[in-house]
C-alpha cells in the first residue's frame, strides 16, 4: 500500500510538471507573439513616417525651388498669393505636379505650423481605402490625411471634412488633441489648405469632442440660414473661446476629424476660411 501511494504521488508530481512545463510554453509563445505584433507594428509607423518625411521634399519655402528644380508652372501653390492678395500667408509652398506624379489622388496640402502638422490632402472613391493607405497606395495603418468623399476637391462646398489618424507617435492628427493646451494666439489659431489655384487661411474657431457621425459631421447643400444655427451651436460647446466670431450663410467651415480612445466620440477642430 505504502509503495502504490508513493507511486501516484510520483505520478502526481510529474503530472504537475507536465502542467506547468505547458503553461510556460504558452506564457513563451504569448510572449514572442507579443513581441512580434510589436515589432511589426513599430516597423510599420515608422515606414508610414518615411513616406510623409520624404513628401517634405515636395514642400518648400516660399521664393525655393521645389524637388523638381523649379518653382515656376501652374502646378505650384505658392503661400501668400491668397484670393485677396492681403495675408502673408505660411511662407511656404507646395509641388502639386510632382505629387501628382505619386498620386493622382492628391486634391491639397493641409498647413498647422502651431501643431507641426505638414501633409498632403487626398481623396478616394470612398471613406475607407485612405484610412489605411498611404500616398504611395502602400497599405499602412497609419493611412493618410484624407477628404470626405461626399466633399468637393475644390473645398468650395460649406462645410468640408479632412480625416486623419490620431497615432500614439503623434504623427498624422495625433498632434491635433493639443490644441486643448495652447494658450491660442493669433498663429495658433491659423491653418492653411494649399491647392494648385489657390491658397486659403483658415481662423480655428472650434475645437471639441463630439459624438462619432453626430450633428458635427452635418453636410450641406448650399448656402442657407440651417448652416449659421449649425456653426453658432458649434461654438457654444467649443473648448476654446470662438472670439466672438461671426457667421453668414456663404461662409465655408473646414473640421480636421480625428479619432478617440473611445469608438464612440471623436475630436474635431474647425476653422473658418478666410
Amino acid at each position: 500500500m505504502a509503495q502504490k501511494r508513493r507511486q501516484k504521488k510520483i505520478k502526481k508530481r510529474r503530472y504537475g510538471i507536465f502542467i506547468w512545463g505547458l503553461l510556460l510554453l504558452a506564457a513563451a509563445a504569448v510572449a514572442v507573439f507579443s513581441f512580434y505584433k510589436i515589432g511589426a507594428a513599430l516597423t510599420e509607423y515608422r515606414a508610414g513616417e518615411k513616406v510623409y518625411e520624404e513628401m517634405e521634399a515636395y514642400v518648400t519655402p516660399e521664393g525655393i525651388s521645389s524637388a523638381d528644380g523649379s518653382n515656376e508652372g501652374s502646378g505650384d501653390s505658392v503661400a501668400g498669393s491668397g484670393e485677396d492678395g492681403q495675408d502673408a500667408g505660411p511662407g511656404i509652398q507646395v509641388d502639386f505636379d510632382s505629387l501628382r506624379e505619386i498620386n493622382p489622388d492628391v486634391i491639397g496640402w493641409l498647413y498647422y505650423p502651431s501643431l507641426d502638422i505638414s501633409y498632403p490632402i487626398l481623396k478616394g472613391e470612398d471613406n475607407d481605402y485612405y484610412l489605411h493607405h498611404t500616398i504611395e497606395k502602400e497599405k499602412n495603418f497609419s493611412g493618410s490625411i484624407f477628404m470626405e468623399t461626399k466633399n468637393s476637391s475644390s473645398f468650395t462646398d460649406s462645410h468640408t471634412i479632412i480625416y486623419g489618424h490620431n497615432m500614439k507617435n503623434g504623427t498624422m492628427f495625433g498632434k491635433l488633441k493639443r490644441i486643448r493646451d495652447l494658450k491660442m494666439t493669433e498663429d495658433d489659431r491659423k491653418f492653411w489648405i494649399l491647392t494648385p489655384e489657390k491658397t486659403q487661411l483658415c481662423h480655428i474657431f472650434s475645437a471639441q469632442e463630439v459624438k462619432t457621425g453626430g450633428e458635427a459631421y452635418t453636410l450641406f447643400t448650399g448656402p442657407c440660414q440651417e448652416f449659421v444655427d449649425w456653426a453658432k451651436q458649434l461654438c457654444r460647446s467649443s473648448v476654446v473661446d470662438p472670439e466672438g466670431i461671426t457667421f453668414t450663410e456663404t461662409d465655408r467651415i473646414i473640421t480636421l476629424s480625428t479619432c478617440t480612445s473611445n469608438d464612440k466620440s471623436r475630436f474635431i477642430v474647425q476653422g473658418l476660411c478666410q
